[in-house]
């Protein structure tokens, strides 16, 4: 019976460990957690030299893997000798790893195509953001187990015949024992005084609607709007864009009197931040771009760990649930509108059922949650 439990565990991600934290990094600790010795796997780049293992230094029982890829030139190489490269970068990092994996989890896509070059028993694709290209990940096909985290790539998936099963995103300890810790408290009442908007997330990322988001910062001077997460070059471990229309945005912000920039901060320190907050908001260009699809996001459990109302772009994967206030179509014309609604009613005080149910769904969706219904599904396919 296969447990994630004192387990050696390959974790490949798109994106680098550092001070912003979202799926795959959260799945990291939890494994490690659990006593599982997790190598995290950042993406290639070409200004590594070879392999590198290190230990975390902010997390034990986690090690980062960095390496310069020896594959490159797929568009200009036959199919055999790409695939050739790639079975030799898994080889060179399971040497310099020196631990056979237990399971891979594969959060990266159309990356080493071929999962099984990992000599893993359990394999697991994680589809944790929208496909960019007309084609599924390689990777699903060699995967033992797909998962996937909105309604859209559930269906995009399953319609190419694929198994994949529905795991929403995730929520760390942190988080999970704050909306357990409220639901025993009671409802504090409505606001007083100047009501304090909050953000978290990756200010350079691309598919923010900048001018929307503007346009309500500049209409509600009265309102103070808290922005939590990465905005400087250096702290990017997330990527994001460095383009003159986003420097415009992030001076925008440090110039406006009713802004707040905090920047990245660890786990903890921004649970305690955030309840500083009396709502939150996103607000995504919905099919801006194919990837760009707003199905779902990390951070909406992190949002609704506080019991607070968020205002969103359309947000299919909570479609019908009552746990946002969110557009009803892809077009963000009308948010300005929403985001006064919502004000107003945070203003005059919500219904203490609507705080309970934000709770409860957070309590409901922890990654040792999740990690135990993978356990499940793969004790499930062996039966």
């Amino acid at each position: 019976m296969f447990e994630f439990r004192d387990r050696v565990v390959y974790i490949i991600s798109p994106e680098q460990w550092g001070a912003m934290k979202i799926s795959k990094h959260h799945y990291a600790m939890e494994l490690a957690h659990r006593n599982c010795k997790v190598f995290f796997i950042e993406p290639p780049s070409l200004s590594y030299r070879g392999v590198s293992v290190r230990d975390c230094k902010d997390h034990p029982g986690i090690s980062l893997v960095s390496y310069k890829p020896v594959f490159r030139g797929k568009r200009f190489l036959p199919r055999s000798v790409y695939s050739s490269l790639l079975r030799l970068q898994a080889r060179l990092l399971l040497r310099a790893i020196g631990a056979k994996p237990d399971a891979v989890l594969c959060f990266h896509g159309y990356l080493f195509e071929d999962l099984r070059f990992f000599k893993a028993p359990v394999r697991i694709f994680f589809a944790a953001d929208f496909f960019g290209h007309d084609h599924l990940p390689p990777e699903i096909s060699t995967a033992n187990f797909s998962m996937a985290v909105s309604d859209t790539i559930h269906a995009r998936i399953s319609e190419w015949g694929h198994t994949v099963h529905k795991v929403n995103h995730g929520v760390s300890k942190v988080f999970a024992q704050a909306a357990e810790g409220r639901l025993r408290e009671g409802d504090s009442g409505p606001p007083t005084g100047r009501l304090t908007v909050g953000y978290v997330g990756n200010l350079r990322m691309e598919a923010m609607d900048r001018i929307t988001m503007m346009s309500v910062i500049g209409d509600n001077p009265d309102i103070l709007f808290v922005f939590w997460g990465s905005y400087k070059p250096g702290e990017l471990n997330l990527g994001g864009l460095q383009s003159e229309e986003v420097d415009a945005f992030i001076r925008f912000l440090t110039q406006s009197p009713n802004v707040e920039l905090r920047g990245p901060l660890d786990t903890a320190t921004l649970q305690r931040e955030m309840s500083r907050a009396d709502l939150f908001w996103m607000c995504l260009k919905i099919g801006a771009k194919r990837m760009w699809d707003g199905s779902n996001s990390h951070k909406i459990l992190e949002y609704l760990s506080t019991g607070k109302p968020v205002v969103s772009h359309m947000v299919s994967s909570y479609k019908g649930t009552g746990l946002l206030y969110m557009m009803d179509t892809a077009d963000n014309g009308g948010y300005a509108g929403l985001f006064r609604e919502v004000v107003a009613r945070v203003r005059a005080g919500e219904d203490r059922t609507l705080v309970e149910k934000r709770l409860r769904e957070v309590v409901s969706n922890t990654y040792s949650n999740h990690i135990s219904r993978m356990e499940q599904i793969i004790r499930e396919s062996a039966q």
